[in-house]
């Protein structure tokens, strides 16, 4: 900045009376009046940057510290690096490395998003902005080394897959250091014997969000093994089917990303090859338009999964029929914890036990387990509707107001489809059912032609392995504890529901789970303003009312404008929005866009989102904006 003129300028004449002695206020300030008169400039000009930072000029994030956040946007330009020496080196051991960049292709042209396709290090330096995908570009030369990391650092940001730079230009072996220099950890691969071919993503994850929480998604086994990896943030998980890690990798991802320092682009790493995906697209090519996303520092937001900013909702509840008097001290254990959960009564059985039919209704939820403890499944309509009527009629003669009870579970977890069309019509609204009968770890909606919305079918998937899981496995106390914390641990990982379900007969008082179980609850205990406890009716009422909550959000530079409406004629408590931020650790600050909006609260969630929580919404429209502060 060009210095200020003298005060005093020459032509000027200084009055008389300033020369015999009456000195001017302004002198006394001597050294210090530079600085003021620049700073006179700066804050006006500051508080003009803040302000068309908040109207969304693409601006550097100014902090309210004095310093200011360089990250640059990695810009929209799409770059798929086509490296000829890893098309040599995949030649020359019988391989086609187009089988690897046709999948990427094939994505491209899905979406319709217009890409660049380069193959030589000159053409990596005429790059200046975007994201930059490395398909397992194995074969690579210093000179390209060079190219990708100053792509890099000019805000460029990075997608790597599977075993990116583990060879030079000639495909000389040279290990894992290219990739640890972007920011993800490569142990190994995955052992070809490990029963892990499927991807298990994290809900409301910055490179996986518009997946749902524990979307398993298939991969094939391929020739280019799954890969061993850690970093930062995991999104990401390789698992078996049933969504049990190894326990030796639980630590490890499978898709992993960070962002190491405000002037280095964004990273993110996929440690499988394309071909473990290529015929796998439903599901995969939402969580690269995510990633994709997320690497370009483009703000976005979701409606989260749980209220109140939770970040995952635990059930336990016992399906109570043989060794009936069991659910006493498992009752007793659960207000230990101050947790009211559900109890499925089987009721053939529960008519023995009026009393403690009658205690555990008193403070906890109860629900059918049927009428004897024989599967659903397959059986005619008429017989399944028969034994509903009978099961409703035997509970009701035990306490007349039991007849409100609207959660079922059926006995061995055996139901079909007209089991669901079935329970609607007598008054159930809720079934928690077997892990297969979501995709995901997340209730599912069962809606039907013509019911009102306000009673659809909420089914709750048990997401946790249970009692008799755990006996197959013959574990100890100790390790049965362990596991109950590590199935937990894994929904609160991933935002997901856990649903632990435990069996009357195996909770007696010599067994190993209720020695274990005392260990397990105080970990939930310690977990508490994290987790959503609930029982299966409360989630299922949430997820119905959840429904009413519509949400739609615009980006205008780094700025966010969004709309919520709620339906219905009922307040929704709780409502709580997920927002990606645009770099690491700023704040989201939201405005109402109107006078007497509702304010939320902002939460931190960690360093890449924030949850927005609203106590309580009206039917109605509301909308607001969020702006982002390095503050």
């Amino acid at each position: 900045m060009a210095r200020h003129p003298s005060l005093h300028p020459a032509g000027v004449k200084v009055p008389e009376i300033e020369r015999r002695g009456r000195r001017s206020s302004l002198l006394g300030l001597g050294p210090y009046l530079p600085a003021m008169i620049i700073l006179s400039l700066a804050v006006p000009l500051l508080i003009y940057l803040l302000f068309m930072q908040s109207m969304g000029w693409n601006l550097p994030l100014l902090g309210m510290h004095g310093a200011v956040s360089v990250a640059k946007p990695a810009g929209s330009n799409v770059i798929l690096y086509n490296s000829s020496n890893s098309k040599s080196y995949f030649a020359g051991i019988g391989g086609n490395y187009d089988v690897l960049l046709g999948p990427w292709r094939s994505y491209f042209l899905s979406r319709k998003l217009e890409f660049r396709e380069v193959q030589t290090p000159a053409q990596l330096h005429q790059q200046d902005s975007g994201v930059l995908v490395l398909p397992s570009a194995v074969a690579l030369s210093d000179e390209e080394r060079f190219e990708i990391m100053a792509f890099r650092s000019k805000g460029g940001a990075i997608l790597g897959t599977w075993a990116t730079g583990t060879r030079d230009g000639k495909g000389v072996w040279q290990g894992w250091q290219f990739l640890g220099n972007l920011g993800v950890r490569v142990i190994g691969e995955l052992p070809a014997s490990a029963n892990a071919n499927a991807l298990i993503l994290t809900g409301e994850s910055p490179v996986s969000h518009t997946t749902l929480a524990g979307q398993r998604i298939e991969l094939s086994k391929t020739a280019e093994s799954m890969l061993r990896a850690g970093g930062e943030m995991v999104a990401g998980r390789f698992m078996n089917w049933s969504r049990i890690p190894d326990e030796e990798r639980r630590g490890e991802g499978a898709v992993i990303f960070s962002e190491t320092s405000e002037q280095l682009g964004r990273f993110a790493y996929y440690a499988f090859a394309e071909s473990a995906w290529e015929a796998h697209t439903l599901g995969t090519y939402e969580v690269i338009d995510d990633t994709l996303n997320w690497l370009r520092r483009e703000p976005s937001m979701i409606r989260a999964a749980w209220p109140a900013g939770k970040r995952a909702a635990q059930i336990i509840e016992m399906d109570t029929e043989e060794g009936f008097s069991n659910a006493l001290a498992f009752a007793s254990m659960l207000q230990s914890i101050n947790y009211r959960g559900t109890f499925y009564l089987l009721t053939s059985v529960a008519r023995t036990f009026p009393q403690i039919v009658t205690q555990l209704a008193r403070d906890f939820e109860i629900g059918y387990h049927g009428d004897v403890h024989t599967s659903f499944k397959g059986q005619p309509s008429t017989d399944q509707e028969q034994r509903l009527r009978a099961m409703k009629a035997e509970l009701a003669s035990l306490a007349p107001d039991l007849n409100g009870v609207t959660g079922f579970r059926a006995p061995t977890e055996g139901y079909d489809a007209v089991t669901e069309q079935l329970l609607p019509k007598f008054g159930i609204r809720h079934h928690t059912a077997d892990p297969n009968r979501s995709s995901a770890r997340l209730p599912v909606l069962v809606r039907t032609e013509g019911g009102d919305p306000a009673n659809t079918l909420v089914v709750l998937p048990r997401t946790q392995r249970d009692d008799i899981n755990l006996y197959w496995e013959k574990l100890n106390t100790e390790q049965t504890t362990r596991a109950l914390i590590d199935d937990f641990d894994l929904s609160l990982d991933t935002a997901s529901l856990g649903l632990l379900s435990v069996h009357s007969q195996n909770f007696k008082a010599d067994g190993t789970l209720i020695a274990a179980m005392p260990g397990f609850l105080e970990h939930l205990k310690l977990r508490r303003d994290l987790l959503w406890m609930a029982s299966a009716g409360q989630v299922a009422d949430w997820w119905r009312d959840r429904e009413r909550f519509r949400l739609s959000s615009s980006a205008s530079g780094k700025r966010l404008e969004f709309n919520i409406t709620i339906t219905g004629d009922q307040p929704l408590s709780g409502a709580t929005v997920i927002v990606m931020l645009p770099q690491k650790g700023v704040q989201a600050v939201v405005e109402g866009a109107k006078i007497g909006m509702v304010k939320p609260t902002v939460s931190k969630i960690d360093d890449y989102r924030a949850a927005i929580v609203f106590d309580k919404l009206a039917p109605g429209s509301y909308v607001y904006q969020t702006t982002f502060s390095s503050r």
